[in-house]
């Protein structure tokens, strides 16, 4: 796995690793039923706090993403259950609200926004 943290960016190093998990599962490199690393062997890949990188785990597997197995065995679980993807669509819907709210706040402009949308729809959804 491929997993490199920006140490000088804003973003908490949890979430960098969380995404970037995110965005393996997105473009395949990564499937349901994959095995994870162990946080250890995560930790020591990325140069993480053992924390962090439990962290990151719990973050996904809070949303379904992930399931974390004893004895440190973590894999990809997507649930494709309706309630499942209810509960997703939820809170996908609010989480792109608050961009869009955070992007008016910040004064991006609406083209602007629709061009990062349109560029990050196409990187997941168009060239695949």
């Amino acid at each position: 796995m491929n997993v490199k943290i920006d140490s000088r960016s804003k973003i908490p190093f949890y979430q960098q690793l969380a995404q970037q998990l995110l965005v393996e599962i997105a473009i395949g490199n990564l499937q349901n039923g994959d095995q994870l690393p162990s946080i250890r062997d995560l930790a020591a890949e990325t140069n993480l706090n053992l924390h962090t990188v439990h962290k990151s785990y719990k973050e996904l597997q809070k949303k379904g993403i992930i399931a974390i197995k004893p004895q440190s065995k973590t894999f990809v679980v997507i649930e494709k259950s309706a309630k499942a993807k209810g509960v997703n669509l939820q809170q996908i819907s609010m989480k792109v609200e608050q961009i869009m709210c955070e992007a008016f706040v910040l004064g991006i402009s609406e083209h602007q926004l629709q061009q990062m949308f349109h560029d990050n729809m196409r990187k997941y959804y168009i060239e695949r």
